[in-house]
């Protein structure tokens, strides 16, 4: 007779562990299911109301869930929007990016990195407004200004590195600037959206871009 020691089998404790592991994986999908329609919520609530007109119970509302949910996966208002931010900078990088990943040509790269800045205000018109609400706490809140920071920065050294790679390659002027045409490429952007949204029977929006675009091409392309 095989005396039972009372201790767990070697393939019981296996079995154990991955069901434990199959409930904690699940459990973070859960949350990370959860934390994006919060966010995206909170996107749509401030697009609308503004950074100081909405309250957490507004939120909860959109995102169809209960204010204690909220408070489950956020610590505070603050944590909620410096994670709706940081989202909104990855996001946009994301499909900068993505959109010039399978092309070659440097010229086309610039030319769609610059039609996907341009364009999302067709595209995202209230990015503009939540990214107008944030602007007014750079002074205040220095880990908004730090994520707002790095936003700028992401599309300044993608664009940076489009025309590093036209003047290697020949295609960009030698000696070009690429910092600076970085820099006014996302001025020029910024500047005319602000400007555009604000009033949009100033100009026109999109003979504007394309009158940008030719510029900044203007100044890059290698002379033939």
């Amino acid at each position: 007779m095989v005396k039972k020691t009372g201790k767990p089998s070697a393939r019981k404790t296996s079995v154990d562990k991955r069901v434990k592991m199959n409930r904690a994986q699940r459990c973070r999908q859960i949350a990370g299911v959860r934390k994006k329609q919060i966010t995206r919520a909170a996107y749509e609530v401030i697009a609308e109301k503004g950074y100081y007109n909405f309250t957490m119970m507004d939120i909860a509302k959109r995102a169809g869930v209960s204010s204690g949910l909220i408070h489950h996966y956020f610590k505070d208002k603050e944590n909620m929007l410096v994670t709706l931010l940081r989202e909104m900078q990855q996001d946009v990088r994301a499909k900068l990016e993505k959109a010039t990943e399978n092309l070659t040509d440097p010229r086309q790269k610039l030319d769609i990195f610059m039609d996907q800045a341009f364009g999302l205000v067709d595209s995202d018109r209230e990015y503009a407004y939540v990214i107008f609400d944030f602007l007014t706490q750079v002074k205040y809140n220095d880990r908004m200004k730090r994520i707002l920071t790095k936003l700028y920065r992401g599309y300044r050294e993608t664009c940076e590195a489009i025309v590093k790679e036209g003047i290697e390659e020949g295609t960009f002027r030698k000696g070009t600037d690429s910092h600076f045409i970085a820099t006014l490429v996302i001025t020029a952007f910024l500047g005319l959206r602000e400007q555009y949204i604000i009033d949009n029977t100033a100009f026109f929006y999109l003979e504007y871009t394309n009158k940008i675009k030719s510029s900044i091409f203007g100044m890059v392309l290698a002379r033939k």
